[in-house]
This record gives structure tokens, sequence and C-alpha cells, in this order.
């Protein structure tokens, strides 16, 4: 099996298990009778741990440069973690098995994007075209999800993860180790001093704001869709639509770095963010609307995770990729995800859907703002 194909196997499975936690955890929450505060607590949960544990296995991995078996073990304990999820009930015993849970998982995705990007070595470009695959397994799940488990049939969510899990952890199995770094180079290499250069903590405010802005969409998008009346199928597809935006746009991203200063892209996404979430704010109930916010995905997200994968690598020196990734992770994805995810819910269940997309509105706003009168290196700026 080409190298490639292995890497692409991976994402096409790790986002499968997303493809099923974004548009049907929250229902089977709702469906076991917990609250939007409550849901939102939950998704925070999820997480909550990538504020630690990334930056805990980075480390690790860094340290010995054993990334393959951090991702591996990872996966494993992912899976193991996650069984008692099955049989456990009540808010709190349920956060707890989800804070255990997210430890392992959080610790898989940044080691592999480190382990992506030095497979690859100076063919960086092709990253787009292997990530993709990881928005066609999200495309898969969803649609499968959308016709398995709303309705009826909801309080079979669990398994079905456990399902993807067991697939990733088998999916590890396939991708080799990429060559050792020197030595000496993650020794060498101290990232708070990096941390503490003003661009950089711009670049983490701007991501943290980033994600922050889809705590809406990402937890409460589905229940949104249910109000309005949509199908199970229908769900699906709209959530479908959105990623095969994404996909189209992880291939041609490569295309707009060409031409256009990587900065200039990142700040048009984020103005088409702002777009995207008053257009859910305010007129959700027309379906066009709803088929063109999914279509500005590509926007708000693909431009955002891989705009931010390769800022990340240009920031820092080489020996810190492992620490680098983990607080990309962390700082943006991670604190950005648990604060948007628990106001949202806060927000969705006091003052209902359209305040949550204007909180959506506000923070991608904010976002822009950072960018926008921020100093990003000269180096990023630049044509890629």
């Amino acid at each position: 099996m080409r190298l490639e194909l292995r890497l692409s196997l991976f994402y096409y499975t790790f986002f499968s298990l997303l493809g099923v936690v974004m548009p049907f955890w929250a229902p089977y929450l709702s469906h076991e009778g917990f609250n939007a505060e409550e849901i939102g607590l939950l998704l925070g949960a999820f997480h909550l741990s990538r504020l630690y544990a990334p930056s805990i296995w980075g480390y690790v991995a860094d340290r010995h440069m054993e990334r393959m078996r951090v991702v591996k073990l990872g996966a494993l304990l992912a899976v193991l973690a996650f069984v008692p999820v099955l049989f456990i009930e009540g808010f709190w015993p349920l956060l707890l098995a989800m804070l255990c849970f997210s430890f392992f998982w959080n610790a898989i995705l940044p080691q592999f994007e480190v382990v992506t990007l030095s497979h690859l070595g100076e063919k960086r470009d092709r990253y787009g075209k292997i990530r993709l695959w990881g928005s066609v397994g999200f495309i898969a799940a969803t649609l499968i999800g959308g016709e398995l488990f709303i309705d009826d049939q909801i309080e079979w969510v669990p398994i079905g993860l456990l399902v993807v899990l067991i697939a990733i952890y088998f999916a590890t199995w396939t991708v080799p180790k990429p060559a050792a770094a020197p030595i000496n180079s993650a020794k060498s290499v101290s990232v708070a001093k990096v941390m503490r250069r003003p661009e950089v903590i711009q670049f983490f405010a701007l991501i943290f704001f980033a994600q922050l802005a889809h705590g809406p969409y990402n937890g409460f998008y589905t229940l949104l869709l249910q109000q309005e009346g949509y199908s199970g199928l229908s769900i699906g597809l709209l959530w479908s639509l959105g990623v095969l935006a994404e996909i189209a746009m992880f291939a041609v991203l490569h295309k707009l770095w060409q031409r256009f200063s990587l900065v200039s892209v990142f700040m048009a996404s984020l103005m088409l963010a702002v777009l995207r979430w008053l257009m859910m704010a305010t007129l959700s109930d027309s379906l066009l609307i709803i088929i063109l916010s999914q279509l500005l995905h590509a926007a708000s997200f693909a431009v955002l995770h891989a705009s931010g994968i390769r800022i990340v690598q240009q920031l820092f020196p080489a020996g810190s990729e492992g620490r680098a990734q983990a607080l990309h992770s962390s700082l943006g994805f991670g604190l950005g995800g648990l604060f948007g995810s628990i106001i949202a819910g806060y927000l969705w269940h006091h003052f209902g859907s359209g305040v949550s997309f204007i909180f959506a509105a506000a923070a991608s706003c904010v976002a822009l703002l950072l960018i926008s009168f921020g100093k990003l290196p000269a180096k990023v700026q630049q044509n890629s």
C-alpha cells in the first residue's frame, strides 16, 4: 500500500468519528434527557483535555521521537476508555468518562500531523490532498449516521462511536514511523521563548476566537435542523454539503496560497465566517440560506485548519513540531472549543439559537481584528 494511501486511510477513519460526534452526539444527549446547558458542558468535556493532553503527549513524542508509538497508544487507550460510556448513566459519571476518554483521544491528531508532514518532506503541498480524505470519511459517517441514528435509533450512537474508534486503532498500524529528527533538536529548542513573541501570541489568540465561533455550529446544528423539521437523511446531506465544500477548498487552497498571501486568504475566510454566522442567526428558516451557509464551511473551517497547521510550522523551529502542534490544538481548538461549547449551550438554553450564532459572528469579528491589526512575521505573509 502506498504511503500516501496509508496516511489518507488514517485521516478517513479519524474524521469518521467526528462525522458521528458532531451531528449526532448532542441529539443523543438530548434523547437521554440532558438540557442544552448540560449538553454544552458535556461537549466541552470533549475539548477540555485538549488544554493539557496534547502538550503532555507532544513532550513525550519530542523527547523520544516515537510519534507513531504515541499515536497507536493513544488510539488503543481511547478505545478502552470509551467502553464505560456504553453503560454509565447520569451527568457527572458521563462527564468524568468523557474527560478520561478525551485525554487519550486528543493525543492522536497533533502527533499524526507531524508524522504526515515528516513523511511528505519537501512535498508538503500534498498535505491538503491527503487531509481531504478525512473530510470524505466525515461525509460517509454523517450520511450513514443520518439513516441509522436520527429519531428512533439515536440510542445506538455510542455503539457507532466505539466501532469507529476500533477502526482508527487498526488504521494506525498501517503507517510506518518517519525518519528520526536530529537527536539534539528537541533539547535545544525553547518553546516558551517562542511563545513570548508578539506574532505568536497574536496567532494563537485569533485561532482561539475563530474556533470559539464554531461552538453553536459544532454542538447544536443538528438540533437546529431538527427544530426546523428536517429528516435524518436531509440532516446528513446538509452536514455533508459543508464538508464537500471543505474538500473543494483543501484541493485548491495551495493555488490560493500561490496567488495571494497566507494572511490575506486567512482574512478573507474570517470575513466569510462572520457572514455565515449572521445568516444562521437571522435566516435559518430558509433552506437556501442553510445551503449557502454550509458552502461557507470551506472558508470558516477548511482555511482555518490548513492555514493554522502551516503557520505553526513556520513560527516554530525544527525540533519543536510536536509541542507546537499540541499548542495549536490546545489553545485554539481545545480552549476555543471548550468555551465555545459551554457558552453556546448557555445561550441556546436561555436565549435561543439566534443569539448563539450572533455570539459566533462576534467571536469571528474579534479574530478578524486580531489578524488585521497584528504583526505576523513577513515570512508568514509571503505567498507560500
